[in-house]
């Protein structure tokens, strides 16, 4: 199985990670793809096989053989993201015939550099490797409106970027202000791409800027009955929170020990 962490890296090298390589798909699927096959003959064989995979939330492999019997897999997959790329790996033994899912970094990655392979385990005649996947139903996207707070001012993205680490601050809320146009589905605070982050895991006064959306505990809020946006990450115990109730635009958002105060109610957008 040595061969599987080639066949990434010579799919990395060939450019088919860089960003914008492959855009995220639009439309609607209910059907599994199958984008890499492969077969091999003989006692013990191996069989590797590796492709592409396109805006996946699902990866599977499937692994038949006659006669049926036990086979190693092991598998790698690298992903990208916007501007971020992260990587996966893993193997099983199980009897043929199985299908297995592939975990990849990301909830909804724009594409993946995916190889897998198996062996026999003991005499055969044959055994096949299909790699496919399945990508989610199109589903309008939620509304995205101002998030409101303490003092009548508003959680903004300093300067309308989309860059990295940019700082999330409260500003006079502007109606129709693109900065200031967030949504909220699946547990994110999304602008645009981006979503709302605590990104330094400092614990409480950590500073909350943009980051890429990747379904991660430190972006991943709920918004409770008091309007505070409770974090996953940290025991639940921190809270979207206007810095010392700070009425000056510009003064970055942070996370701080939740505690039902009016500098950490914020409306839902």
């Amino acid at each position: 199985m040595k061969r599987l962490s080639h066949l990434v890296a010579a799919a990395a090298a060939t450019g088919l990670l860089t960003a914008g390589a492959i855009a995220a798909s639009t439309a609607a699927a209910s059907a599994s793809t199958t984008f890499a096959s492969c077969s091999a003959q003989g006692q013990y064989a191996i069989c590797d096989a590796a492709g592409t995979a396109t805006s996946p939330v699902t990866i599977t492999v499937s692994v038949t053989a006659s006669p049926d019997q036990d086979v190693y897999v092991a598998w790698d997959t690298t992903c990208s993201e916007g501007l971020s790329a992260g990587s996966s790996s893993g193997s099983f033994t199980a009897e043929t015939p199985v299908t297995r899912t592939i975990s990849h970094p990301y909830s909804q990655p724009d594409s993946c550099i995916v190889s897998a392979g198996a062996q026999l385990q003991a005499g055969g005649n044959s055994v096949h490797v299909s790699l496919a996947y399945s990508q989610s139903v199109t589903a309008p996207a939620p509304a995205a409106h101002e998030v409101k707070g303490y003092a009548g001012l508003c959680a903004d993205d300093s300067g309308g970027s989309s860059a990295l680490r940019t700082k999330i601050v409260d500003w006079k809320c502007n109606s129709g202000d693109a900065a200031q146009s967030w949504s909220f589905s699946g547990g994110e605070l999304k602008h645009g791409s981006r979503c709302m982050n605590d990104k330094a895991s400092g614990g409480s006064g950590s500073a909350i800027i943009l980051w890429s959306c990747n379904g991660a505990s430190g972006e991943r809020w709920t918004h409770n009955s008091h309007g505070e946006y409770v974090l996953q990450a940290h025991g639940g115990t921190l809270c979207l929170d206007d810095p010392a109730y700070s009425t000056k635009s510009g003064t970055q958002l942070i996370v701080y020990t939740c505690k039902d105060s009016a500098n950490q109610r914020w409306s839902l957008p």
